[in-house]
């Protein structure tokens, strides 16, 4: 069983892990700005096959985009689940997250076989 010290230091370790990420996942947003590449399109295209091109680039950095806010929002959820006590506990059967899964995927909010229940949800 780890000591309270070990303990302690492992929450420190995941806090600062998710911040980094979160750190990262704003940077990568900001990258992102889609309403400014938009301006600097402009719709002065000559052929529609150019108009068709643009817009199925447009569609992927959108759904780029939309990846980049899911994950923002996990982190931040995970952040919240630390600061309430609850980090690492799966939110479907309450029993603990290995430490693994967690040093794999910080923003797991259930363990391995309540994900693959929900996973094969509709």
């Amino acid at each position: 069983m780890p000591s309270d010290a070990s303990q302690s230091s492992g929450q420190a370790d995941r806090l600062e892990r998710l911040e980094r990420l979160k750190a990262e996942v704003t940077a990568a947003l900001q990258q992102r700005d889609l309403a400014r590449d938009a301006e600097e399109r402009g719709d002065g295209h000559h052929h529609p096959a150019e108009a068709a091109t643009d817009a199925d680039l447009r569609e992927r950095d959108l759904r780029e985009q939309l990846r980049w806010r899911e994950r923002e929002a996990r982190l931040q959820a995970a952040l919240a689940a630390i600061d309430a006590g609850t980090y690492g506990i799966c939110v479907d059967c309450g029993g603990e997250i290995p430490e693994g899964r967690l040093a794999a995927l910080p923003d797991s909010v259930r363990c391995v076989p309540c994900q693959r229940v929900a996973s094969r949800r509709p």
